[in-house]
């Protein structure tokens, strides 16, 4: 309820920055935009090559998102750049988020003090919000969980995610070793806000989709999206398109999770933290020893 409340906040928070800057003189005087047929780019006058860029990308962008989801983008959305860090974490709601999108207005909203910072790219970014208003053009919002949603869009943006945090790889690493994973069903309206459960969420969400495609193929993943297109709810649309239900995809995909070759993978990507901790644990070991055999050798000399 909490996170329900959240989102309606941001969103009205942002629609009254969106239309000040589009209506109000007030924010003539400080925001300029550029609008072709398929697109419309609001930002700073101090940053209107930043308006241009998105204006370039945006044709390749809409093409590659069409191509991998065999669905048009027949809707002319609204993005807007901001370049204040602390007035766009007023309008996320969250400073762990640089971009989201607000499907109910087509809007995207990105904050692009950040798009300079590995991994987030203007391209990517823009292509991951474009597919949230894809996904919610044609799927209804209430049939869509959040955790498809998701991982779709980061399925499409080469993996990535539109938060800034810790390591996804391994926050899905050490739930696949203590088998901490969050159920699907906990992820199909909102997401944790704590940022490590923030992290494991995305890491989820990307992870079961790349499982479908793996081992579905790509036509699996689009099946699975054209059913619910059509209506269905997402359990039939997984036991329609896959052969198996939800519950079971979520079981085979926990279970790749916890292969020994995710076990190493794990291990390795973290093997400085492993060492770091091993080598603790043994100079702490020493240390005692160390009062253990002084008390010991008092105690003879006293005797």
């Amino acid at each position: 309820m909490k996170s329900k409340r959240n989102y309606i906040f941001r969103v009205a928070i942002c629609m009254i920055v969106f239309l000040c800057i589009i209506q109000s003189s007030l924010y003539a005087k400080e925001f300029s935009g550029l609008e072709t047929e398929n697109v419309s780019v609001y930002s700073e006058k101090s940053n209107d090559i930043t308006v241009r860029q998105v204006i370039e990308l945006y044709p390749a962008v809409k093409a590659e998102l069409e191509t991998k989801l065999n669905w048009k983008v027949d809707f002319k959305p609204a993005v807007l750049l901001v370049s204040d860090r602390k007035m766009f974490a007023e309008m996320a709601g969250s400073p762990l988020i640089v971009a989201y999108a607000v499907p109910e207005k087509m809007l995207i909203v990105i904050d692009y003090t950040r798009m300079h910072t590995e991994p987030f790219t203007l391209a990517a970014t823009l292509e991951h919000e474009l597919c949230h208003l894809l996904l919610h053009r044609y799927i209804h919002a209430d049939q869509l969980p959040r955790w498809l949603d998701e991982g779709v869009c980061q399925w499409v943006s080469g993996g990535l995610a539109e938060i800034v945090t810790g390591s996804k790889e391994s926050a899905l690493g050490w739930a696949s070793l203590s088998g901490g994973f969050i159920p699907f069903n906990a992820l199909s309206a909102n997401f944790p806000e704590d940022e490590r459960s923030l992290a494991l969420a995305y890491g989820e969400s990307r992870s079961v989709v790349e499982y479908i495609v793996s081992n579905f193929g790509k036509s699996g993943l689009l099946n699975i999206l054209d059913a619910m297109k059509n209506g269905h709810d997402v359990y039939d649309a997984v036991s329609m398109s896959l052969g198996m239900s939800l519950g079971e995809l979520e079981k085979k995909w926990q279970g790749s999770q916890r292969s020994w070759t995710s076990v190493i993978s794990v291990l390795v990507a973290n093997l400085y933290t492993i060492l770091f901790a091993f080598g603790a644990f043994l100079t702490l070991a020493v240390y005692i020893r160390l009062i253990i055999r002084k008390r010991r050798l008092r105690d003879v000399e006293e005797d």
